[in-house]
């Protein structure tokens, strides 16, 4: 079986005897697991996003200090990722299973060992012993960390070995990119100006106006920020956005807008002028959007809560728009550094519903494209389902509609340095170190 051969790397608890003094101590210490243990409770419902529920959490349980949220955000985030093996490990032991979730996503997190150590001997040789089980030894949920439906489908598309590098890279935590607001300020006097507040950033070779920080430093309280000289946002949602390659005085149609992000980069391409008609299905979305745009000082914007894509109010714009953007509802499978809740939310019933959705959005899109126009179609998905597949059946059924490589949109130095030049898609991995998993392909619309 293709894997990794490394143990899990936890650290090894001291299973020494405790003084009295010390298991004091350590029950004053244990109130930290119980939280993690409860927050872990509340999540396994998977009733909704986890860092709406983590921070409601947190406003709930004021009594938690500015200390002890990281570490418990940290724990919960860790239990996320592993939450697979995690839950296997944790059948084993006494008491009750969840607390014993919580001590293993505590340890494994790197909390100190006086927190995770903290409750009975008993305890501490129990994880002594599991944090000793090889991954290879367990089953595919519980040695890749994901679910067994999508592992399936990723190792039949693309292969084991891809299947496997995929699961170790979300795994980990996404890095903090940012985007430069052209239209503020260039990437020279952004990177000189966080610089000089001590925060370390680097230039994302083949992405001129992006950023990537060292560590996770707080930018969004920053002066720059506040005054919209950067947004942050993934490398892969920038390049995509580069991909709709905006002409100044175009009109645009961002189909799928949400709160913006990709809007904003394509509203700084355009340098502020032409016009872009920011369209979603939901208004407490773009409401997010506007304060963002604010900032951002770009005003060649217009936001529209469309009841869906068919919406009969689209209709004046048939046939009209230079560019059409649809960055579609879709698994969200390519972002699970980021938002790991994610793999327990959707299954095949799910995805099949959302492939429905993408082949009736990418259809209605389509319509609004003018001769020689292009339309881009967006994913955040690694799964051929949503992606390869919904393009190859649109362009079989509007043959008006032919593929344009990637690489004829984007200048060589403008491009993904890992991303296949042979593709005529576009397709990012996390694993290869530079942006989440994304999916984009550009149509052009024939001139007559």
């Amino acid at each position: 079986m293709v894997g990794s051969t490394k143990k899990t790397p936890f650290r090894k608890p001291n299973t020494r005897r405790e003084s009295k003094v010390e298991r004091q101590g350590a029950q004053s210490r244990y109130g930290l697991v119980s939280t993690v243990a409860q927050l872990i409770d509340l999540l396994a419902q998977f009733e909704g996003p986890a860092d709406a529920a983590i921070s409601r959490f947190f406003k709930d349980h004021p009594e938690l200090g500015g200390r002890d949220r990281p570490m418990v955000a940290e724990a919960v985030y860790c239990w996320l990722r592993y939450r697979y093996r995690i839950n296997h490990l944790a059948q084993s032991g006494e008491g009750p299973s969840v607390v014993r979730q919580a001590k293993l996503a505590l340890l494994w997190s790197g909390a100190p060992e006086q927190i995770w150590s903290a409750g009975k001997q008993a305890d501490n040789e129990w994880l002594s012993r599991v944090i000793n089980i090889s991954a290879d030894d367990l089953g595919v949920e519980a040695r890749t960390c994901l679910p067994e439906w999508f592992y399936t489908k990723l190792a039949e598309q693309f292969g084991q070995a891809r299947a496997e590098t995929f699961s170790q890279a979300v795994l980990s935590a996404a890095p903090l990119d940012l985007r430069v607001n052209t239209v503020k300020a260039s990437t020279t006097d952004l990177l000189a100006a966080l610089t000089n507040m001590g925060i370390q950033v680097n230039p994302i070779e083949g992405l001129p106006e992006g950023l990537r920080a060292v560590g996770k430093p707080i930018v969004g309280k920053t002066e720059v920020f506040q005054e919209g000289y950067f947004e942050v946002q993934d490398a892969g949602s920038q390049w995509v956005s580069r991909l709709v390659a905006p002409r100044r005085g175009d009109l645009v149609i961002d189909f799928c807008a949400g709160a913006g992000g990709k809007t904003l980069a394509i509203g700084a391409q355009m340098k502020n002028t032409g016009r872009i008609v920011a369209l979603d299905t939901s208004e407490k979305r773009l409401v997010k959007f506007k304060p963002r745009a604010a900032r951002s000082g770009l005003s060649n914007f217009y936001t529209m809560v469309i009841n869906d894509e068919a919406d009969p109010r689209l209709n004046k714009y048939f046939g009209k728009a230079d560019r059409v953007v649809t960055d579609v509802p879709c698994s969200g499978m390519g972002t699970l550094r980021r938002n790991p809740d994610l793999k327990f939310r959707q299954s095949l019933q799910s995805l099949s519903e959302l492939t429905a959705k993408q082949k009736s959005i990418i259809e209605h899109a389509a319509k609004l494209v003018k001769p020689d126009g292009r339309l881009v179609y967006i994913t955040c998905s690694v799964l051929r389902d949503e992606n390869e597949d919904i393009v190859n059946a649109f362009l079989e059924s509007n043959p008006e509609f032919r593929l344009r490589r990637w690489t004829e949109v984007l200048n060589p130095g403008e491009r993904p340095v890992k991303a296949n030049t042979t593709d005529d898609m576009l397709r990012l991995w996390p694993e290869d170190g530079e942006s989440d998993g994304f999916f984009a392909a550009v149509l052009q619309r024939s001139k007559a």
